[in-house]
C-alpha cells in the first residue's frame, strides 16, 4: 500500500520514507517489544503510517499480550478446552454464546474473549459435567416485548405543585402492573 518515496496521503506534498523499528507498547504497566515494525514517515509533515502487514501482526501480538496481562486464557488454551470437551467451534459457540464464529475468532486470536466467557471456559475445563446444567435449561421460544415508555410509566413518580401546606405536598407512586 505504501512505498518508499511515494507522496504522503496526509499532506499531499512530502515523500514517504520507509523505516523498520522496534516498537514498544505498554499496557497496564507491562511492556511488549514488537521487532521489525514497518512504518512510512513523511519528511514534510512528520506523519507516520504503519504498513498493513506490521499492523496486522502487531494487533495479534497485542491481543495475546493483553490476554496474558489480564490473566485470560490463551488461544491455545481455548482450543484445548474445546477439543477436550469434544465440540466443534460452531457447537461451542451454540453452547456458550458469543456468535457462530466466536470460537474460531477466539482461537485464531482475532477477538479477545470477555472475562465472563473466560470464566465459563475455565469452569467447563475443570467441571465438564457443568455442560449438563447448561444443556438442561429450557429454551425460550418467545420473548415479551415491553415498551420502555410503558415500563417507565409504571415506575413513575408524580409530585404535586410545591406549596406551604405540608399536606398538599404528598408524593404519589403508581403501582407496578
Amino acid at each position: 500500500m505504501y512505498e518508499q518515496g511515494s507522496i504522503c496521503p496526509i499532506c499531499g506534498t512530502g515523500a514517504l520514507e520507509k523505516k523498520v523499528i522496534e516498537e514498544v507498547f505498554t499496557y497496564k504497566g507491562h511492556s511488549l517489544n514488537v521487532p521489525e515494525y514497518v512504518l512510512f514517515e513523511c519528511a514534510d509533515c512528520g506523519e507516520a503510517l504503519i504498513a498493513p502487514a506490521s499492523s496486522k501482526r502487531a494487533s495479534k501480538l497485542l491481543k495475546e499480550f493483553s490476554r496474558e496481562v489480564d490473566g485470560l486464557l490463551s488461544t491455545t488454551e481455548i482450543k484445548r478446552i474445546r477439543k477436550k470437551l469434544g465440540y466443534t467451534q460452531e457447537e461451542m459457540a451454540d453452547i456458550c454464546g458469543g456468535g457462530l464464529k466466536g470460537f474460531a475468532r477466539y482461537e485464531s486470536g482475532q477477538v479477545m474473549q470477555s472475562k465472563g466467557m473466560d470464566n465459563l471456559l475455565r469452569i467447563l475445563d475443570e467441571l465438564p459435567y457443568a455442560l449438563d446444567v447448561i444443556s438442561r435449561r429450557p429454551a425460550r421460544r418467545f420473548a415479551k416485548v415491553v415498551s420502555l415508555v410503558e415500563y417507565r410509566n409504571k415506575n413513575s413518580y408524580t409530585y404535586s405543585e410545591p406549596s406551604n401546606d405540608v399536606a398538599s405536598s404528598e408524593k404519589k407512586k403508581s403501582a407496578l402492573g
